[in-house]
């Protein structure tokens, strides 16, 4: 009789691995496959007789200084944030004069000064091993773990924005144009989010913002840090977002950022100007805040606590410069009747830059936003069922290969 063969660690080592590699790959394979065809409606940019102003109601008395987009030592280290300690990003931003800075851990959310009133729970979702399609998830309830560790589709995205928002009280993209995890294009579609992150260091997103608005999305611009080392004076206080909010209270900032009662700062360019943190203390608390933006009629007033702002544009559909004003205390537009949007942007000084939101026409005075996304639940299950059809046949054709191989008995 033949003497049966036997095998040592590595070949069951290998196979462990194997076995591992292989339930990956399904678990994988299920994440892509299992998202719904969605149909999208055409979009079509702002319309109507009624202009809405977000901050028509805001007291220049009540700006607060927020920032969402900070990662801290998580994983072991394993994660871009090893130096960031929570005790080190509050030394930091509390010395920066930060009303708020939040902690948002890739797919964790950081209990650190949930014992204040302030605390917004928040995390960065995605694995994005490609291209990075992030997301900001505030005021999240809990972790969303599935996504797409390669590259996403239109379905993919939306799908993961809606399901995000199931548990988020905000979805917003973050660095859209870093790896160009979000195209512009995509931007004229994608629906069912307020918040885009305009400002990130590895990457302004501009051109999505506009695209966006163009397409009748009523998209409110922030501004972030993108912080993964507290420690080098690079990476902090390069943008911020100010929020017109009375309470620091989760549920009046929830509201303040739904009605676009906030704005994004460029603070600090770096790359042309280099500042000490001593400087950035001192500059971040003195900084310039917007004290009027006001609409008459359908004129648009805006002014700043600076004597002068050095320029002041007006921005509309397609991204489109209307009109300019140089070294003025006061600027003013005429919003014109095809004007379907218009965004300010104010340099300050050379250096720190203003985003306001914009102001957009609508049917009525009560704002209706519009989705373009729904579920195409026929082409879902027709491509659901090719799916399972595939597997069946593909395990099928494993069995069958597998007990052909199956050794026989030898007759002695």
């Amino acid at each position: 009789m033949r003497k049966a063969k036997t095998h040592g660690f590595w070949f069951y080592f290998g196979r462990v691995m194997a076995g591992i590699g292989i339930a990956l790959l399904l678990l994988v394979l299920y994440v892509y496959l299992s998202v719904p065809t969605y149909s999208f409606k055409e979009p079509r940019p702002f319309e109507g007789e009624y202009l809405y102003n977000p901050y028509q109601d805001m007291n220049p008395d009540q700006w607060k200084k927020y920032h969402f987009h900070c990662h801290s030592r998580k994983y072991f280290g394993l994660t871009n944030g090893r130096k960031s300690t929570e005790i080190a990003i509050d030394s930091v931003y509390q010395a920066l004069g930060y009303d708020h800075y939040g902690i948002s851990d890739y797919m964790s959310i950081n209990p650190h000064g949930a014992e204040k009133e302030d605390y917004i729970p928040a995390y960065e979702h995605g694995y994005g091993l490609i291209r990075k399609t992030h997301q900001i998830c505030i005021g999240a309830e809990k972790v969303y773990w599935p996504d797409f560790l390669f590259m996403q589709n239109l379905n993919m995205k939306q799908h993961t924005i809606n399901k995000l928002g199931e548990r988020s009280r905000f979805v917003m993209p973050a660095h859209a144009s870093f790896t160009k995890g979000y195209k512009v294009s995509d931007m004229m579609f994608l629906s069912n989010y307020r918040l885009l992150e305009v400002l990130n260091p590895y990457g302004n997103a501009f051109e999505h913002w506009d695209k966006a608005l163009s397409n009748g999305h009523r998209v409110y611009a922030l501004g972030d840090d993108d912080t993964h080392d507290i420690t080098d004076v690079h990476e902090v206080c390069h943008n911020l977002t100010m929020i017109n909010t009375q309470s620091m209270e989760a549920d009046s900032v929830f509201e303040a950022l739904e009605k676009g009662l906030c704005y994004a700062v460029e603070f600090d360019n770096w790359y042309y100007y280099p500042l000490t943190l001593e400087y950035k203390v001192k500059d971040a608390r003195e900084l310039p805040y917007l004290t009027c933006a006001q609409l008459v009629g359908d004129t648009l007033f805006v002014a700043t606590s600076a004597e002068m702002m050095r320029e002041v544009k007006f921005i509309g559909q397609d991204g489109k410069v209307l009109k300019t004003m140089d070294s003025i205390a006061t600027a003013f537009y005429v919003i014109q009747p095809e004007d379907t949007y218009v965004r300010t942007r104010i340099d300050i000084n050379g250096r720190n830059f203003l985003y306001l939101n914009p102001v957009t026409r609508h049917p009525a005075a009560v704002v209706v936003d519009r989705r373009l996304d729904e579920i195409n639940y026929a082409q879902t299950g027709l491509y659901w069922f090719v799916y399972a059809v595939a597997f069946v046949a593909f395990g099928w054709y494993l069995f069958k290969k597998m007990k052909e191989r199956k050794p026989q008995g030898n007759a002695n």
